[in-house]
């Protein structure tokens, strides 16, 4: 019963705009206590959390606590009312065994039409993430919801969601995929920045769009590197290779030019890379809308969810703003 009175407090937060809150007392579930006997009884709250939300939920400020306890005040209860609130470790959840290795997750945007009637811009980007991985359960929980309704005869139109894709997903479901997003903890995601004005793109570089697609990726990865000073094992997940010729080849010269990063900074780390369905990963869905979030920035000059993910942004990486050729016209 605890745990759906949690559900309660999290869609009226929710409903407040602070996401940040109610994604920290996911699968949490509380006890009360009478605390002093005045009026028929004082309750206080004792939250157990997952450990990884603990030092968060401690570290909230006295506004912040007041807005929890009165929330729980706000449920059926037996005192005259519950006036403070607590926090404990909830030690019967299973903690992964993880290591340090840096997670390097990769989305294209853009297309590869060299003409007027191509995309103005070209990018690679990128979310840098180590394990765990919070959200992951939040944001599945949530596609299985949309599954649910469904059940529902008056549910509407049917949603049949494989995985979250920013430029399919409707408006409703983009906001609150960014609402969830946009409450990660800055200092542990990173995302990075590469980007192209293909007008500007020396016609002999992108002749070929195989070898157009692995150099710039390729390059952009030693940049990302370089700003990450990376000491680490690292794995690349990249979505399924966009350009259909030559994969074998494609990934060849992806590993190739990664292992002769690793030379030439005399690196003592391993590293793999991976190309997988957006479905199969959390991390692709949520670089596909941050990714989403920038090129439409660029492209359309729109930032309303750009402003929801720059926090993340340790670079953006223009490289063809300084040159003064334009190739064609858009």
């Amino acid at each position: 019963m605890s745990k759906e009175k949690i559900k309660i407090i999290q869609n009226i937060l929710k409903k407040e705009n602070r996401y940040d809150i109610a994604i920290l007392l996911e699968n949490a579930h509380f006890e009360d206590y009478k605390i002093d006997n005045w009026n028929g009884g004082i309750g206080e709250i004792n939250l157990f959390v997952h450990p990884n939300n603990y030092l968060q939920l401690i570290g909230l400020d006295e506004d912040e606590k007041h807005l929890l306890t009165k929330l729980f005040d706000g449920l059926p209860h037996e005192y005259y009312e519950i006036n403070s609130l607590t926090f404990s470790i909830n030690t019967d959840v299973t903690i992964e065994q993880i290591n340090d290795a840096v997670y390097i997750f990769v989305d294209e945007a853009g297309d590869m039409d060299f003409s007027s009637n191509g995309s103005k811009y070209y990018m690679f980007n990128f979310l840098i993430k180590n394990r765990p991985f919070n959200l992951h359960e939040i944001i599945a929980n949530y596609r299985y919801s949309l599954l649910e309704r469904n059940l529902d005869p008056l549910g509407g139109k049917r949603l049949d969601i494989e995985a979250f894709h920013a430029c399919e997903d409707n408006k409703y479901i983009r906001d609150e995929m960014f609402n969830l997003i946009s409450t990660f903890d800055k200092n542990s995601v990173k995302s990075y920045s590469y980007i192209l004005e293909k007008p500007k793109v020396d016609p002999s570089k992108r002749d070929e769009k195989d070898k157009f697609y692995v150099d710039n990726l390729n390059f952009a990865i030693h940049k990302l590197l370089d700003e990450l000073e990376i000491k680490k094992d690292f794995i690349i997940i990249t979505d399924r290779l966009p350009v259909h010729k030559n994969k074998n080849r494609q990934v060849a010269a992806l590993k190739k030019g990664i292992k002769e990063y690793i030379k030439t900074k005399k690196l003592n780390l391993r590293y793999d890379i991976f190309h997988h369905c957006s479905a199969s990963s959390v991390n692709l869905q949520i670089v596909d809308y941050i990714s989403w979030a920038i090129f439409r920035k660029y492209e359309r000059d729109e930032d309303a969810f750009y402003k929801k993910i720059e926090k993340y942004l340790i670079k953006v990486d223009e490289m063809t703003k300084d040159r003064k050729v334009i190739h064609y016209e858009r």
